[in-house]
């Protein structure tokens, strides 16, 4: 099967380079790289439109419209039977996308696997994965109906984005994945999750960044609760234990300062996401709906 690669990027031109010369090392045969700049200005126009490229290489961009539009804008020009997906900070390994075509060659329409932390020695960068990869395995386990997926690791094939019409273009950031892997379970296709398909993830964030964040995923999932809601199809509450045991299962895998500090970083995460979320439902200049097929 042809396999595209979908890269949105939006100014981080050097982590994109790695991620780049990562997917060009890549040992599976068949596959395109498309990259999305969502408005960047820090020289990723010049720099993409300038240098020779393999080909099979496309570039596109766009005035700054946010994750899930520039997603969607890939998506639009692509030419494989599965669309992969991966971010503009992040390095995938060789066999990625041979890993990815041993899933779904089968029964399943879509396979997402995880994140490890790139450069451990940012702790924002260390929570941010720690968080996504806890709600992984806490989500993920056993016959999960609707699996969390995220955008940076993941591949669908492209017959089951065209039953939803692929990423709506409503979520600038936050809540996007969810939305998705929502919309495409609710046709009934499978979706599955590999632990072991590990990629890494070069988070740069600092604090100020890192709050800004948690606060707009806040806001993401309201837009999602609330066109789930009025579309009569919502998805089930995760028990309170699974988000208490987000903050003592630092406690599992570092010692106690570190684990400390990660789980009061994970306080204020979800603080912060509290924020965003009340935030955006006291903003009543916008009401959005949703018709699913």
């Amino acid at each position: 099967m042809f396999i595209s690669v979908i890269v949105p990027t939006h100014n981080r031109l050097a982590l994109l380079q790695r991620t780049l010369e990562s997917l060009f090392r890549q040992d599976y045969p068949d596959y395109e790289i498309i990259v999305v700049n969502d408005g960047s200005s820090d020289g990723t126009h010049a720099y993409l439109s300038g240098t020779p490229s393999p080909g099979n290489f496309k570039y596109l961009h766009h005035e700054n419209r946010g994750l899930a539009a520039t997603r969607k804008r890939g998506l639009e020009h692509t030419r494989g039977d599965v669309i992969a997906f991966t971010d503009d900070d992040c390095v995938v390994p060789p066999n990625w996308l041979t890993t990815i075509a041993s899933h779904l060659t089968g029964e399943a329409s879509g396979v997402g696997g995880a994140a490890r932390t790139g450069n451990p020695t940012n702790i924002f960068a260390v929570v941010t994965d720690f968080m996504q990869n806890y709600y992984k395995d806490a989500m993920n386990r056993g016959d999960a109906k609707v699996p969390f997926l995220t955008g940076n690791n993941v591949a669908y094939k492209r017959s089951c984005l065209e039953k939803v019409g692929g990423p709506d273009p409503r979520f600038r950031m936050g809540a996007e994945d969810r939305d998705l892997t929502f919309r495409i379970a609710l046709t009934g296709d499978r979706l599955v999750y590999d632990p072991s398909m590990i990629i890494e993830h070069y988070h740069d964030s600092r604090f100020r960044q890192f709050v800004n964040h948690q606060y707009d995923l806040g806001k993401g999932s309201y837009l999602f609760y609330t066109v789930t809601k009025r579309s009569g199809h919502r998805p089930s509450p995760l028990p309170t234990s699974v988000y208490l045991g987000l903050f003592f299962a630092p406690f599992r895998d570092y010692h106690l300062i570190r684990a400390a500090t990660v789980s009061l970083l994970l306080v204020l995460s979800q603080i912060a996401v509290t924020v965003g979320f009340v935030s955006a439902a006291m903003n009543t200049t916008e009401q959005p709906t949703r018709v699913f097929a």
